[in-house]
């Protein structure tokens, strides 16, 4: 296993750790039952839709890469330039808003910068270094994490998820493997902070944020 695999192991289990230990303090959460349900539903969707931004990436780069031997620059490629790590932040970014207090989410954002952006540096330099002239074009056209508005209302929801690429790569275990996990911690949440333990209604908001999520891509597939 790679050191960084290893490293955000460990990270991972620290923060689901540290999720018990929130919990315990019910102070630090929203007391409204309707607002925690509201921000399960927004984490849900957020959570999922960086689920699928993985799968896209890993899928596509994989089709497209040809070993190594060029940039990719289009699907969701084409959006960002580190569509992976957008994915990532999507995923902690909906589990913080599921299973966190609401106002640790600038916590996050923080923390996921000191975590990754050297990372992402280095990455960059490495291409900068393979591809000069190549890579300073796209990088001129292409942010580096965040799709501006003008390259979202370019693609069409179709050109950058491509399905059959999607789901050939292990990134789709994550489909099934970080609601689970979501599911787990909130039950934890609503046990430990609202006294209740209501598994049903739990499946609930997160199976419509899902289905929602799917209509909205549909949609927009459509325009």
């Amino acid at each position: 296993m790679k050191d960084r695999v290893k490293i955000d192991v460990l990270l991972l289990s620290l923060l689901i750790i540290s999720t018990g230990f929130l919990c315990l303090n019910k102070h630090l959460y929203a007391v409204n039952q309707l607002w925690d349900n509201a921000l399960d539903f927004l984490g849900m969707m957020v959570m999922i839709k960086g689920v699928l931004w993985r799968m896209a990436a890993r899928g596509h780069k994989r089709a497209h890469s040809q070993q190594g031997s060029q940039i990719v620059q289009t699907g969701p490629y084409a959006l960002v330039r580190n569509p992976m790590y957008l994915g990532s932040f999507l995923i902690g970014a909906g589990f913080v808003v599921i299973a966190w207090p609401w106002w640790s989410l600038p916590i996050f954002v923080l923390f996921f910068y000191i975590r990754f952006n050297q990372q992402i540096v280095a990455e960059e330099k490495y291409l900068t270094d393979a591809f000069p002239e190549e890579f300073a074009t796209y990088s001129r056209k292409t942010p580096r994490l965040f799709p501006s508005f003008q390259g979202v209302d370019k693609l069409k929801s179709k050109e950058v998820i491509d399905l059959r690429e999607a789901l050939s790569t292990k990134e789709v275990h994550g489909l099934w493997a970080w609601p689970l996990l979501a599911v787990i911690l909130e039950l934890l949440q609503e046990c430990l902070v609202f006294g209740i333990l209501n598994l049903a209604g739990i499946l609930t908001i997160f199976v419509a944020a899902i289905g929602a999520l799917i209509i909205g891509l549909w949609i927009m597939s459509r325009l």
